[in-house]
């Protein structure tokens, strides 16, 4: 899901912005390179042009993944976090004194910077509540609800939501392991609270009991 509801690439692609655009150079990364770390020395400012990439934090063999970056999302390599490809993908990448420039001819940049941002702080504060108040089920079924609520497509009576995202990626969303999520989610179906359509395609019949499952509140 595209959070941000905007998409930089196609600011940057009006002819006006032709001068803007030429900042940029492209950089090709091939899935699982971890593209920047946090104690890396680069300075840079990129946009997503092609593929996925992930935003998380890692601590001894545990990652957390504060945000999935798609086409037309910028974000910076000196944000104290590691940046890795899904997937084989594109960046457009700048320097710092670009980026000022940026924000002043194109404002839709800094919002859409601010939208990124505000994304990840609140999964951070979400990911720190999870871990200090929620376990590994209730999170789930959260990350499940949010999904059908903004992305899901309605059907019959429910929604079908599609993850676009492999069981490893999924646990690491959730700070869990593979296992314990593949588990889970078979416990979910076994409840009737969803059902497998494909990979990664389930079907939620009813959102109310899914809410309720997750001790969210139902309108």
């Amino acid at each position: 899901m595209k959070f941000t509801g905007v998409n930089l690439l196609d600011e940057l692609e009006r002819p006006e912005m032709a001068d803007l655009r030429s900042v940029f150079r492209q950089r090709a990364v091939t899935k699982g390179e971890v593209v920047f770390r946090p104690d890396g020395p680069e300075d840079l400012v990129f946009v997503v042009s092609k593929g996925r990439v992930r935003v998380y934090l890692a601590y001894e063999d545990k990652e957390f993944t504060l945000a999935i970056l798609n086409p037309g999302d910028p974000y910076s390599s000196h944000s104290g976090c590691y940046i890795q490809a899904m997937e084989d993908a594109e960046l457009l990448l700048t320097d710092v004194q670009s980026v000022k420039r940026c924000m002043a001819e194109i404002p839709l940049f800094t919002r859409t910077m601010v939208r990124v941002l505000g994304h990840i702080l609140r999964n951070s504060f979400s990911i720190i509540g999870g871990l200090a108040f929620k376990d590994i089920y209730n999170r789930l079924m959260d990350y499940i609800l949010n999904e059908a609520r903004t992305s899901g497509t309605p059907e019959e009576d429910g929604r079908l939501i599609r993850f676009n995202l492999t069981i490893e990626q999924l646990s690491q969303l959730m700070g869990a392991t593979r296992q314990t999520v593949s588990t889970l989610l078979n416990d979910m179906e076994r409840a009737g609270l969803m059902f497998k359509r494909g990979r990664g395609v389930y079907f939620i019949p009813d959102l109310d009991a899914l809410a309720k499952a997750a001790g969210d509140e139902v309108d």
